[in-house]
């Protein structure tokens, strides 16, 4: 099953409501969400960092879920570069409090590691023992920190048979797969390969109904690799589900943990190699044994240089069996993992072009076999440090535009952007930041704040500041003039000195609120020298503010406070009128926009109207027709000022119609 990535957690908000037998004292099982913001995260689909849709999708999920939820939040690689020990309990669970978990959400820069395995055993520690419990982990690859995911899950489940682990396997590969799916499946959950494609209803629909699912058992099974009727300690073992692309096990020795379920079990010893298909049932085989039955096929690379710039791609040309799923990849020599693996099919062509990592240093491009995991070629290869460089201005008023000029690599997720001074690679100003292959020069809203900043380039595969340029944000400046008080519901002229682009506004706002708010209709953008104004229908003292707006971030730059006076209305009409007949009203009131004057029954909504006329300011009086039907009614005059009030009958007169 394969749904977009905010679909496939939204969906997830099914564990949040207690299974039958399994009702919590709070009504809700509760629920521990691991997000992944590792650096990898800082990848892209349809142009939009990964981390971008992971926030957009948590939102999804907290705005969806039941009365009564508990939630909890562990987030890990988001404080500290290559640090498998960057794990952080955000928030512990409790009931859900939407504002604090979109808060951690929006904090998370993608910066380290992938520990899954550490992550998980922490935010299973999070959950009552004994009681029923879940885990959601959304990831973007596998474990990167030596971990076993897999054996944790399995030894949580022994611990507490109503812990439950469910995977979101993120733009996650068809190879790696297995490795995050056993998480699910050793505890009863549900794993999802999650991407941003739209047209899943029925998978949607299926997922939604989803019940709890038994626990996959497995048992561990000793391994052995056999030649000449001897045993050969020295060999290696991997492990693929029959009719599965992805590899469960690589490189393993010893013993192997498996469910019930058919396998194909491969063994390398030196250049011999043998494979097996194997049924694992509860009871057999007691041993997995594999002969060492032939010499491993031939492959080799022949990349277009030895020496390439980090963060580029490699053209290799290759020779080898070119097995349904061999791949070519990029690896440390040492073996340890690399937090974006870079790699491609051999089944996609010769040659092939593979990305090369991002930091600079000694590498080996390998040719892997999916059949046994061995490593059938290999050819070093050298990462070369890349530069950059930019031009900008050492100054500029805060919320302006201005235009960079730079040179780079422009790979895929190299970005130029704002950052304050001293701050890490990772660190930017939200919105002031754009990829570097959209292209010199880039424009960039300085921030709302003013102080000392950096215009940045950064090599965002293993980030690393490739040039960077101070700039000085210097305050911006606004003056506002407005009437000292005003009727609800009238519209004032405003006069006015200052700029702003993106969100900048003037507008009425009530005394002392907070920096970004504004009052629906009763704002307008700074264009000449004047705006208009309606005030709003709650009498108060307001104020008139001139705010800037800058990548997401409010400064009021100037104010000037405004009482606002109660509306005040008339209507003059006839007592009696006959049915179907005229009306003529006569009228005055604040003539805003969206005002009207009706004819309802005694006692209507506010918002009810039959027959009406726009009280607009070039009117003093309407014609309306009566209704059909005799009774009690009345004429009204009705505003629709900006405000929480919503309409307001300011003017009202008796009407009988005969």
């Amino acid at each position: 099953m394969k749904l977009s990535f905010g679909t496939a957690l939204a969906l997830l908000g099914i564990v949040f409501v207690a299974h039958p037998g399994e009702a919590q004292e709070h009504g809700a099982t509760p629920t521990v969400l691991v997000i992944d913001a590792s650096n990898s995260m800082w990848g892209r689909i349809d142009d939009k960092p990964k981390m971008d849709i992971a926030r957009d999708a948590v939102s999804s999920l907290v705005e969806a879920l039941p009365k009564g939820a508990r939630l909890g939040l562990v987030a890990y690689g988001h404080r500290r570069a290559g640090d498998c020990n960057d794990i952080e309990t955000a928030l512990p669970v409790s009931a859900v409090d939407k504002s604090k978990v979109q808060a951690v959400a929006d904090r998370l820069t993608p910066r380290g590691k992938t520990p899954i395995t550490a992550s998980l055993k922490e935010a299973a520690n999070l959950l009552d023992s004994g009681k029923p419990g879940s885990v959601i982990i959304v990831t973007d690859g596998i474990e990167t920190c030596q971990g076993d995911p897999c054996a944790a899950a399995e030894e949580l489940k022994r611990k507490n048979a109503r812990f439950v682990a469910h995977v979101i396997g993120f733009d996650v590969s068809a190879l790696e797969r297995p490795k995050l799916s056993c998480i699910a499946d050793r505890t009863g959950g549900t794993f999802v390969a999650a991407s941003n494609a739209g047209e899943l209803g029925q998978a949607l629909k299926a997922t939604a109904q989803a019940k709890p699912k038994a626990a996959v058992v497995t048992r561990s099974i000793p391994l052995e690799a056999i030649e000449g009727g001897r045993s050969v300690p020295a060999a290696t073992f991997t492990i693929t589900r029959s009719g599965d692309a992805g590899v469960i096990a690589e490189g393993v020795s010893g013993s192997i943990s498996l469910s019930p379920g058919r396998y194909r079990v491969s063994a390398v010893a030196g250049a011999r190699t043998g494979q097996s298909e194997i049924e694992v049932t509860k009871d057999a085989p007691a041993k997995i044994v594999v002969v060492l039955s032939a010499d491993l096929p031939k492959a080799s690379l022949q990349p277009a240089k030895t020496s390439v710039p980090a963060t580029g791609t490699l053209e290799v040309k290759w020779a080898g069996p070119n097995g349904k799923d061999d791949y070519i990849v990029f690896a440390r020599p040492n073996g340890d993992a690399l937090e974006t693996r870079h790699y491609s099919y051999t089944h996609d062509g010769n040659p092939l072009k593979v990305r090369v990592p991002g930091e600079p240093g000694e590498y080996e491009l390998r040719y892997v076999s999916d059949v046994s995991g061995a490593i059938l070629a290999r050819v070093k290869i050298t990462a070369t440090p890349v530069s950059a460089t930019l031009d900008a201005p050492a100054k500029g008023t805060a919320g302006s535009e201005i235009s960079v000029t730079f040179t780079g690599p422009n790979a895929a997720e190299d970005w130029v952007g704002l950052a304050k001074t001293g701050t890490d690679a990772n660190t930017f100003e939200a919105g002031a930041w754009v990829y570097a292959d959209n292209g010199s020069p880039a424009r960039l809203r300085l921030p709302a704040e003013p102080g000392s900043y950096e215009v940045r380039y950064v090599s965002g595969l293993d980030p690393k500041i490739l040039a960077a340029k101070k700039i000085e944000v210097v305050p911006a400046s606004a003056t506002v003039t407005a009437p000292a008080r005003g009727m609800a519901g009238t519209t004032i002229r405003v006069g006015f000195t200052g700029t702003g682009g993106g969100d900048t506004f003037i507008g009425v706002v009530k005394k002392r609120a907070e920096e970004g708010s504004w009052i629906s209709g009763a704002y307008e953008r700074p264009e000449g020298q004047q705006v208009s104004l309606r005030l709003p229908s709650e009498p108060g003292p307001y104020e008139v503010r001139f705010v800037l707006e800058s990548n997401g971030t409010y400064k009021v730059l100037a104010s000037t406070p405004i009482d606002v006076e109660p509306a005040v209305g008339s209507v003059s009409a006839p007592d009696q009128v006959e049915r179907g007949g005229e009306v003529t009203v006569a009228f005055d009131g604040p003539k805003g926009e969206g005002d009207f004057i009706t004819i309802v029954p005694v006692g209507a909504a506010p918002d009810a109207f039959t027959d009406y006329q726009n009280a607009s300011p070039d009117k003093s009086s309407v014609t309306l027709d009566a209704p059909e039907e005799a009774g009690a009614y009345e004429v009204r005059y009705v505003m629709m000022a900006p405000g929480e009030a919503g309409n307001l009958v300011i003017a009202r007169k008796p009407l009988r119609v005969e």
